[in-house]
């Protein structure tokens, strides 16, 4: 049985929200039938042009009997093979673009973020926030906390229990990735984008991205990372392009971010 904390604060989150979800924010989007129009992909690489810095060990001095045997680094930079650059959010800046119904109908009904470790699993996340939930669960020995405030939206600050589980919703889309904490183990980190459509990736481990079943047609894109926000790469202006998408398969390319961009601040 949860504990009785968890219990109340699942109330309060899940109060008013379900009715509410698709009546805050914009309004939802068409979903349109596949045979209906044409539909494109979109793909594409970031990397990293340089030396990657070593992931530093980050500073874990509390619950120490479980969180201390975890070699904790920080994952604000993500660097793979080759140099692909992980965890670089792309995606649709129209929040009332029409959606193929394909993907409605594909879309799992939860998007889970899992305290694991000592940290957040994954560390960057997407939900489509008018038709998925948010599932935060506690895999480890220990309490967790996750706390994180939505412009405009409810804000969260979830107590789980050894086991616990919590529901949020979404009301509204956001224009960048929210920020998710916990306010016991100060080291832990995410972040997830809540978007009304499913029209956005992550960059995967080896900086590979690719968004499906785009509507036909020009289009502006957004890109974000945590390092540095809104970037600025290539000809970019606060990390946009612009994308004309075609039938089919389309290739933005590979992408390379200079590393000034990326330093760490503070």
């Amino acid at each position: 049985m949860l504990h009785n904390i968890h219990q109340l604060n699942r109330r309060r989150f899940l109060k008013g929200t379900a009715a509410g979800v698709l009546a805050v924010g914009f309004p939802a989007p068409a979903i349109v039938r596949a045979e209906q129009a044409n539909w494109g992909d979109l793909r594409g690489r970031f990397v990293y042009d340089g030396q990657p810095p070593e992931r530093k060990k980050l500073k874990v001095d509390k619950e120490l009997q479980c969180c201390g045997k975890f070699d904790i680094r920080d994952e604000s930079l993500m660097v793979g093979a080759g140099g692909g650059l992980a965890n670089v959010y792309v995606y649709l800046r129209s929040m009332k673009a029409p959606i193929c119904a394909d993907l409605a109908a594909a879309a799992a009904r939860q998007v889970v973020l899992d305290n694991r470790d000592c940290i957040f699993r994954p560390h960057c996340m997407k939900i489509w926030c008018t038709r998925q939930e948010y599932s935060i669960i506690n895999s480890d020995p220990v309490a967790q906390n996750v706390a994180f405030a939505p412009l405009g939206d409810v804000p969260a600050n979830i107590v789980l229990p050894v086991g616990g589980t919590a529901i949020y919703r979404f009301r509204r889309g956001q224009g960048s990735p929210v920020p998710i904490a916990c306010n016991y183990h100060p080291w832990e980190r995410a972040y997830v984008l809540p978007r009304e459509n499913p029209y956005v990736d992550i960059s995967a481990a080896d900086g590979t991205f690719r968004i499906a079943k785009l509507p036909v047609g020009p289009w502006q894109f957004q890109t974000w990372h945590e390092r540095a926000e809104f970037f600025h790469a290539t000809e970019w202006s606060k990390g946009r392009f612009s994308f004309t998408i075609r039938p089919g398969a389309n290739d933005l390319g590979t992408v390379k971010i200079a590393p000034a961009l990326l330093a760490k601040q503070g």
